[in-house]
């Protein structure tokens, strides 16, 4: 088992078909969960697009947080939630509803407000420049540290993580990472998951060349 999970973070699909083949690929690596995270998309958009990633999911065991449409996930009788800041100052109940439910945070302030809406655990970041956020100064190692003395819950770093930046985060006291972009991006995702989890758990890895990768497909 390992110590600190790493979560994917979907991005936004630009059709449903790409979303559910990203999801299918992600089911085969060694990621522990994923959050479907869909912005662009509208409650009956999200609803269809749950529905059947929970599918492929609980086919292949990968836990799945469903992100921002609260009633969605309850008409699918999903109970695990992942909820901004802003929906649990508009339903600060949520927690009634589900087996366990996030927040994200950036500041001591918000992990202080969090901790009024009974979350189980918070993402804290952007950690690393992220290109999602390329006009906002990261928070760095140096305030997540600062974060986790403090923290009552678990923490996840977030932003920018990457086969580079995880290394960084090997030491510290964290729940897990959560990856993006760099998950999205990768040619091999089953093999980068793996890489990444030996980076976070301090194992070392041989990173595959080009011409190797084939055999591992």
């Amino acid at each position: 088992m390992w110590d600190k999970k790493i979560i994917a973070i979907s991005t936004d699909f630009s059709t449903q078909d790409d979303a559910i083949n990203f999801v299918e690929k992600l089911s085969k690596s060694s990621v522990d969960a994923l959050v479907l995270r869909q912005k662009q998309l509208d409650e009956d958009g999200y609803y269809a697009l749950a529905k059947e990633v929970l599918k492929i999911c609980a086919k292949k065991n990968l836990h799945c947080i469903l992100h921002n449409f609260y009633r969605q996930s309850l008409k699918l009788n999903h109970r695990f939630f992942h909820a901004p800041l802003n929906l649990l100052n508009q339903e600060p109940n949520l927690y009634k509803y589900f087996h366990s439910l996030g927040t994200s945070i950036h500041s001591k302030e918000e992990l202080e407000l969090a901790y009024k809406f009974k979350v189980n655990y918070a993402f804290f970041g952007h950690v690393f420049q992220s290109a999602c956020k390329a006009n906002l100064k990261p928070k760095g190692i140096e305030e997540l540290k600062a974060m986790l003395k403090i923290s009552k819950i678990p923490l996840y770093a977030i932003g920018g993580i990457n086969t580079q930046t995880i290394l960084q985060l090997k030491n510290l006291n964290i729940a897990g990472v959560c990856i993006r972009e760099a998950f999205y991006k990768s040619e091999n995702l089953k093999d980068y998951v793996l890489e990444c989890k030996n980076l976070l758990t301090q194992k070392r890895v041989k990173r595959l060349k080009p011409e190797e990768i084939c055999n591992y497909c």
